[in-house]
């Protein structure tokens, strides 16, 4: 992928973090999370885990595709939150992406809804 295709794959996506309450910080990610974005979405997902909220909520309602590299991160940041007794969520997932995390068997380990 050219430099320029990589700039324009950062600039289609954004992280907005938002505290629902003392127990939940929700991260709302904007655009497709390829591997191209996958430094800058494990960089807030580790502020994520440097936190100390209970769960930790991924909303997905403007996420349409994620590639294996954001896929791992997540799998990072779920296992990492275990360890200290703390769950993570994803809400506001498409169908077809919640399909795709079906057929890897996300379903089965972490809390997903189509739902926001």
């Amino acid at each position: 992928m050219s430099d320029q295709q990589q700039q324009r794959a950062r600039e289609e996506v954004s992280f907005v973090r938002s505290e629902r309450s003392r127990d939940e910080v929700v991260l709302a990610v904007n655009g497709p999370l390829m591997d191209e974005t996958a430094d800058e979405f494990a960089r807030h997902l580790d502020a994520l885990l440097a936190g100390e909220w209970p769960t930790v909520t991924l909303d997905f309602s403007h996420v349409k595709a994620i590639a294996s590299k954001p896929t791992g991160k997540i799998v990072f940041l779920m296992k990492h939150l275990q360890e200290k007794s703390r769950r993570l969520r994803i809400r506001g997932c498409d169908p077809g992406l919640y399909q795709q995390f079906r057929m890897i068997r996300f379903d089965r380990i972490i809390d997903i809804s189509l739902q926001a």
